[in-house]
């Protein structure tokens, strides 16, 4: 016991996010790395840490999948924007291998010209995106602990004009016999790509599960995290789901930022919730999360996912 307990120790110690509150605020490239990659985890106020499906962020969740795992999210966001992405997890023995990729597409953008008299005339459209490709390992290392690590390689393309980076992700999982479980990891940390910082953060997060089974059928878990970024912009979020005999989900969150260096928050604060469902059926699973975003309207986003 003693031993488990160091662990968990070590483990929070060396990706605690008090790592990140000494870095230096500026602006950061690739900032689509922050979204959700399934709606199940979107739902969630964006934890990745409540199952295999969010390997791609936290790469340990990855060696608790037992079967060979394929899912598949699409997003439609403001203005013509859309996110998509795609992971494939392979579970051999004691580890898994999880390939992934997420990518953010901007539409249709007007191209316009200065004229002679000074105003701007159209000329055409051009297209935008930001994309990445990933690779995982989760490792079980003991019946108790997980962890894993993964490499993404990541471009964003403007007009036919190319930058690219890479980012590296960490985590480790400490289960409990008790229902409850804790994590803790970085993510997209890597060198600067155009002398901009990537948007790399660390987390730690607590998710514990609780059956009434003499209340209401079913079973609840509750989450919460905190999570640092380089930018000095801190969030608390809490979560929770409830999972009706694995085959319907319902699902809530709330991600509270707790400080901003650039003191641009506003009125976000308020549109900070989020709220999904989910069926699943054998193999089979489909995931909802609608997210509202204020002035800028809502986005809904949807998840498939099958196991083999």
């Amino acid at each position: 016991m003693i031993k488990k307990i160091f662990a968990v120790i070590a483990a929070i110690s060396l990706f605690c996010p008090a790592v990140f509150a000494g870095a230096a605020a500026g602006t950061t490239v690739f900032n689509f790395l922050k979204l959700p990659a399934t709606a199940s985890q979107a739902a969630l106020a964006g934890m990745a840490s409540y199952d295999s499906a969010s390997a791609p962020l936290n790469p340990s969740m990855a060696a608790f999948q037992d079967k060979p795992m394929a899912s598949a999210s699409y997003a439609a966001h403001f203005q013509g924007t859309s996110f998509n992405s795609a992971n494939f997890t392979l579970p051999l023995k004691k580890f898994a291998l999880n390939a992934a990729y997420g990518g953010l597409n901007y539409g249709d953008i007007e191209n316009v010209l200065e004229d002679a008299d000074g105003g701007y005339v159209k000329n055409g459209t051009f297209t935008a995106d930001d994309a990445y490709a990933a690779l995982s390992c989760g490792l079980k290392i003991t019946e108790y602990i997980s962890a894993g690590a993964g490499i993404k390689y990541v471009w964003q393309t403007i007009d036919g004009s190319k930058i690219e980076g890479i980012a590296f992700c960490a985590a480790a999982t400490y289960v409990s016999d008790y229902g409850w479980y804790i994590s803790s990891g970085m993510e997209n940390a890597g060198p600067d790509v155009e002398s901009y910082p990537l948007p790399s953060s660390a987390f730690v997060s607590f998710i514990d599960t609780y059956e009434p089974k003499d209340v209401i059928p079913g079973e609840f878990s509750f989450g919460g995290e905190v999570r640092a970024f380089f930018d000095n912009t801190y969030w608390l979020k809490a979560s929770g789901e409830y999972n009706f005999k694995n085959i319907v989900f319902v699902r809530a969150g709330y991600a509270l930022p707790l400080a901003d260096s650039n003191g641009a928050l506003g009125s976000w604060y308020e549109t900070n919730f989020s709220f999904g469902i989910g069926f699943s059926y054998e193999f089979f699973k489909i995931d909802y999360a609608w997210l509202p975003f204020g002035d800028l309207g809502s986005t809904n986003m949807f998840s498939l996912q099958i196991t083999f």
